[in-house]
């Protein structure tokens, strides 16, 4: 991959042209449709680069909506799933940032937290870094910076959420990533990359008994050098 590094300007106006194009030379892989500017609801932003602190992931909001739970499962779910009973959805994003502009990515929910009537409690996902942008005394964001995630393709941002006794992580990773690798206690699996705006998510499940998992990302079937993650699993209890 040429490591071409793109100008700010380009970035705001690029970043879904530029991924987007590339997913759609993936014959099975759909382009994702246009994202919609709803205002209502926050979503916490919950992502982290591999290797690469990063500020805003910690309470850092964007708007959304509707504000209040309406119906269960929400739309445009690309991956659902459910831990000894307890039920989770990964959608596409419709959100928009401190600039008005549409956020690019994805969000979970786990039903436990999102009851009928009660207000949305989501996280949200998307590939890249995101710009700081401080408004009335709080840190949003505004926009995302592809030039190194687009640059390096072992390089991913994940963060994930407890549903049940389980943790469910979301990476979001370069688009010539095809899977990600999952193993925990010596066992492995492949699990799918799915496409929303041109970056790829995917969604993987850490049973409660894992003390930790590690996770590599694939082209065709090959490990990308350099991406390998282990992590602990987390600990659930709160501020743990």
């Amino acid at each position: 991959m040429t490591n071409t590094q793109l100008t700010e300007p380009e970035l705001d106006q690029r970043l879904r042209t530029t991924l987007r194009a590339v997913a759609a030379t993936v014959a099975d892989e759909p382009t994702a449709a246009p994202q919609r500017r709803r205002p209502g609801r926050r979503v916490m932003i919950g992502l982290g680069a591999v290797a690469i602190a990063v500020p805003l992931a910690a309470g850092a909001f964007y708007g959304v909506g509707p504000e209040y739970v309406d119906k269960l499962p929400p739309e445009n779910v690309i991956v659902a799933g459910s831990i000894d009973g307890s039920r989770y959805w990964v959608f596409e994003s419709s959100g928009t940032d401190e600039c008005g502009k549409p956020v690019p990515g994805v969000e979970l929910a786990a039903e436990e937290s999102n009851l009928l009537g009660r207000e949305w409690n989501t996280t949200g996902y998307s590939y890249g870094e995101p710009r700081p942008y401080g408004r009335g005394g709080r840190l949003g964001r505004c926009g995302n910076d592809v030039s190194e995630a687009l640059a390096d393709p072992a390089l991913s941002y994940s963060s994930g959420t407890f549903v049940g006794d389980a943790f469910v992580r979301v990476f979001a990773v370069h688009p010539d990533i095809t899977a990600v690798r999952l193993t925990i206690d010596g066992s492995t699996q492949d699990v799918a990359v799915h496409r929303v705006d041109g970056a790829g998510y995917s969604v993987v499940e850490v049973p409660p008994d894992s003390t930790q998992f590690t996770v590599e990302l694939l082209i065709d079937g090959e490990v990308v050098p350099g991406s390998e993650e282990t992590r602990a699993m987390p600990d659930p209890s709160p501020g743990g």
